[in-house]
């Protein structure tokens, strides 16, 4: 060969693969992170899905019998159930329902300093998923008064 002749050189050849290798590792690398990204979120929505529909349930029942005398002391779990399809297969959701008497109303006479409860109820929904060997939680909460 003489010095007027163009090619590559095994140095060149070489360099061009590592360059090659790094780009496709970062494209890679970028693709399995926007499909983490992507399933997380959809798992999150459908979490959010499902305690919104249980929160509007709650709010259409109305302040029940049942939650007399409930969660005046501590916090007490309500209702906890696995979510299922209509095929009664397991989704991989679980449903909390919590109840805690939020609000202790003093009583009008302002000498009287006991309180009144069962007056109002915070029922707070907790939809628990696992992601990444993690447990996430997605929680809403409403207010149920006595009428």
């Amino acid at each position: 060969m003489t010095e007027n002749e163009n090619g590559f050189s095994t140095i060149d050849i070489i360099i061009s693969i590592i360059i090659i290798t790094v780009f496709v590792t970062l494209i890679g690398n970028l693709i399995i992170n926007i499909n983490i990204n992507a399933k997380e979120t959809e798992r999150k929505t459908e979490a959010l899905s499902y305690a919104v529909e249980e929160i509007e349930v709650i709010k259409s029942e109305g302040y029940k019998e049942q939650y007399k005398d409930k969660g005046i002391d501590s916090i007490e779990i309500l209702k906890e159930e696995d979510i299922k399809n209509k095929d009664n297969e397991f989704t991989g959701f679980h449903k909390k329902t919590i109840i805690k008497d939020y609000c202790l109303i003093q009583k009008e006479n302002n000498n009287d300093n006991s309180k009144e409860s069962n007056i109002v109820k915070e029922l707070t929904v907790q939809i628990i998923y696992k992601l990444k060997n993690h447990n996430k939680i997605v929680e809403l909460s409403t207010y149920i008064t006595k009428e």
